[in-house]
């Protein structure tokens, strides 16, 4: 796919997802490499490592001494904390997935050693990392600046504990709190921002280990984790994952980018070796996360109340009438005078189905054949555009 109508997709998913168009609709990349699930949390989850798809086309890595492990089970995780936070709020996540074997992409790696210049594998890795750009621009708005972004992996280490990454490395989390609260080390933090959006005033070293740090709250809940109060620092001789390149680029880490974020890697047993554990410690992980938005930033999204004031109401928001196409009745906009401007349908995959402008009366034209399925219209009046679903039926 081209890049400049790939980002133009994007910027359609992203303003049908502000208007609440594609809200837990899932978003497919080329040949159903990549899905991105999209949400209304200020939560988005990225899950490069658990895919199983190994197409033949695209060849094994073996390019830089690759890595090429499945993270088991995290694909599955990563849909059962999607579950327990529909069933805990009402809301959903934003949610990334490879579905390629590692032996054929690495999305947690630069393009180069991810893909290994391997032109189908170069597109589903730029699709993987624009979905997370889109989704991390939809959160931030929605909830000015307060969303939390985590890279979502499985480790095999012999210690059975979670190990949270904030790019800091072992022998950093081993430091005094004082020198981790200086600024050259939460200038190298990717929770930097939090140290001065926070509340309640709490340190970098409070924010990694004190009383409401997240590795403390989930240990208090029964999943051991480092750094955290009960583990201040993974320990000299212990292997431990601080954060690797998507906890890197998409996190306050990185200059220009304002989320807080981590890498989360996931012990197997108890964690993700049965359905039940995955159940269990997703419901763990999402009622832990909720303390930490509200404790944190003072932000409550039970019921996704704090997204709901997007919506705008009924009687100010321009809507259309049939939203079922039938090829023959035109389509009426009530609400605001949208004649002459350009009016785009869109498949749901992106693909421009037809175009033109709004006729005088306010209505446009749909004669056009619209196979089964869903569409999106986009109206842009030069100061804000408008999106809405259209169906077409059997």
């Amino acid at each position: 796919m081209n890049k400049n109508k790939f980002r133009f997709n994007l910027l359609i998913i992203f303003i049908l997802i502000k208007t609440h168009a594609l809200v837990g609709q899932v978003i497919y990349g080329t040949n159903n490499y990549i899905e991105y699930h999209t949400g209304t949390l200020p939560i988005i989850i990225s899950v490069p490592h658990g895919g199983l798809v190994a197409p033949a086309g695209i060849p094994n890595r073996t390019c830089n001494n690759p890595t090429n492990g499945t993270d088991t089970n995290t694909i599955e995780l990563a849909k059962q904390i999607d579950s327990s936070f529909l069933r805990m709020t009402g809301c959903r996540p934003h949610i990334i997935y490879c579905n390629l074997r590692r032996t054929k992409i690495d999305c947690n790696r630069n393009i180069a050693d991810g893909a290994c210049g391997n032109a189908e594998a170069e597109i589903a890795w730029t699709e993987f990392h624009q979905f997370i750009e889109t989704a991390q621009q939809t959160a931030q708005a929605a909830y000015d600046n307060k969303a939390i972004y985590f890279d979502l992996h499985g480790h095999g280490h012999i210690m059975q504990r979670l190990e949270l990454g904030y790019v800091l490395t072992g022998a950093q989390l081993a430091l005094s709190d004082n020198v981790l609260n200086t600024p050259e080390y939460i200038g190298q933090s990717s929770i930097q921002n939090l140290v001065s959006q926070n509340v309640n005033g709490y340190t970098h070293a409070q924010l990694l280990r004190g009383d409401f740090a997240l590795g403390t709250l989930l240990a208090q809940s029964g999943y051991p984790s480092v750094p955290s109060q009960q583990t201040p620092n993974p320990g000299p001789l212990n292997p431990y994952f601080n954060g690797g390149y998507n906890t890197a680029n998409y996190t306050c880490y990185t200059p220009g980018n304002t989320i807080n974020g981590f890498q989360l890697e996931c012990n197997f047993m108890n964690v993700r070796d049965t359905p039940g554990h995955r159940r269990a410690f997703a419901d763990t992980l999402v009622s832990v996360l909720l303390t930490f938005l509200e404790h944190h930033h003072e932000l409550s999204v039970a019921h996704c109340g704090i997204s709901s004031q997007e919506s705008v109401p009924e009687a100010k928001s321009p809507t259309v009438h049939p939203t079922f196409l039938d090829g023959n009745t035109p389509i009426q906009i009530s609400g605001a005078d949208l004649s002459g401007k350009v009016f785009r349908i869109f498949a749901i995959t992106g693909q421009l189905i037809t175009s033109g402008k709004v006729k005088p009366d306010n209505t446009i034209g749909v004669n056009s054949v619209f196979s089964t399925g869903m569409y999106v219209l986009v109206v842009d009046n030069g100061q804000r555009r408008f999106a809405w679903k259209l169906f077409k039926g059997s």
